[in-house]
C-alpha cells in the first residue's frame, strides 16, 4: 500500500519510459510523447477535536499517441497493491490520449494526546 506522495512518485518513476517525464500539473513546455503529470488534493477526517488522518486523492495522467496499453500496464503493475479507478479519452485539440489513474491513501498527521 501506498505511504507517502513521493512513494507514488517514486513508482512512476521506476517506469522506465516516465524517468524525467513526469511532473506536479503540467509541463512549462512541450514534451515528446509519452510524458505523465500528477496532481492530489488532501481530504482530513477525524473527531471534533482531532484530525489524525488526512486521505491523499492522487491523480496519474498519462499522455501519448497511439494509446500506450504496455505503458497502461506497467504503472498497474508498479501500482498492483492499490485500488485504482482508470478512464480514458482522447484529446482531439492536441491529437493524443490521456489515461488518467485515480487512487487514495490515507497519511498519519499526528499522534493524539494521551
Amino acid at each position: 500500500m501506498i505511504q507517502s506522495i513521493q512513494e507514488a512518485i517514486d513508482r512512476v518513476e521506476s517506469i522506465l519510459e516516465l524517468k524525467n517525464k513526469l511532473v506536479y500539473d503540467h509541463f512549462t513546455e512541450a514534451q515528446q510523447l509519452p510524458f505523465a503529470a500528477y496532481t492530489y488534493d488532501y481530504i482530513t477526517g477525524g473527531a471534533d477535536d482531532y484530525k489524525g488522518v488526512s486521505w491523499i486523492d492522487f491523480r496519474l495522467e498519462l499522455y501519448s499517441d497511439p494509446r500506450d496499453m504496455s505503458l497502461e500496464h506497467k504503472i498497474l503493475i508498479a501500482f498492483d497493491d492499490t485500488e485504482l479507478n482508470t478512464s480514458s479519452d482522447y484529446i482531439e485539440s492536441e491529437r493524443m490520449y490521456i489515461t488518467a489513474f485515480r487512487f487514495r491513501f490515507p497519511q498519519k498527521l499526528t499522534n493524539p494526546n494521551p
